[in-house]
């Protein structure tokens, strides 16, 4: 691992720890994301819950597994395939178990195929002004699964025309506490400049969006997320994101 991507993970991981101090109990929900042009991209999701709370629920919060043996079975898909899973707890709170799946994902239109994503209408659709992405996560999404928290970031091929998240170059940003959370749901939007043919895939085909076939899936104790997350109050990102820069400058330096 290179000295850019350990520090890109530290600030990932001092992020997700930050959350946990503000926030206690229920289901901690961060996902990551690309998408191509042409709709097919990679999902990465982070999910913690209570480990005592698991238990009682044979390691399932609603469509959220936390065993191995569930992953495959409510990720995968005739659109979907897992490439990677982890489950684990953290050093910072032992009380607490994550997990962390990277998906493949061939159509955005297709997601909820998959059980995990019950609950949630993610949309690619050719418009006059670009391609539109939307993602709703539904208050049924968030009542069955118990969310407390979304945190959401978006990276897009195109450039971001507009969005109704916080824009940091062509990756869109959101943050959602369900008990403030519209009546209608989470719901996310943003307009990208392309005409939906891909040039440069973040890993799925360019033609087709085939999903990798290969998988590594683990259970490991005390094992940190690598799942990006940005979606804090603004004071915190503020502070995290100086930080961040001051270390990425004294390197090129």
């Amino acid at each position: 691992m290179n000295q850019r991507s350990f520090i890109n993970r530290l600030f990932i991981l001092s992020v997700f720890l930050v959350s946990f101090m503000f926030f206690g109990g229920a289901v901690k929900y961060v996902q990551n994301a690309s998408f191509n042009n042409n709709g097919t991209g990679i999902i990465s999701v982070t999910y913690s819950a209570k480990t005592s709370e698991l238990k009682s629920n044979n390691y399932l919060i609603g469509n959220l597994p936390f065993s191995q043996d569930k992953i495959n079975e409510y990720f995968n898909s005739d659109n979907t395939k897992v490439t990677k899973s982890l489950v684990y707890k953290d050093k910072a709170d032992t009380t607490m178990t994550s997990v962390t799946v990277d998906v493949n994902v061939n159509n955005l239109n297709k997601l909820k195929d998959a059980k995990a994503f019950t609950g949630v209408n993610a949309g690619w659709v050719k418009s006059d002004t670009g391609m539109v992405f939307s993602w709703l996560f539904t208050p049924a999404h968030a009542k069955t699964n118990s969310i407390s928290i979304y945190q959401i970031s978006v990276k897009f091929e195109g450039e971001v025309k507009s969005t109704t998240g916080v824009l940091k170059g062509n990756e869109a940003i959101w943050y959602v506490q369900t008990e403030k959370m519209n009546p209608g749901g989470a719901y996310f939007l943003a307009t990208i400049k392309s005409d939906g043919t891909t040039k440069s895939p973040f890993g799925t085909s360019k033609e087709s969006g085939d999903k990798k076939t290969t998988t590594d899936s683990k259970t490991d104790e005390n094992k940190p997320s690598s799942c990006g997350l940005f979606g804090l109050e603004l004071p915190i990102i503020i502070s995290l994101g100086f930080v961040f820069s001051k270390l990425t400058k004294r390197r090129k330096e």
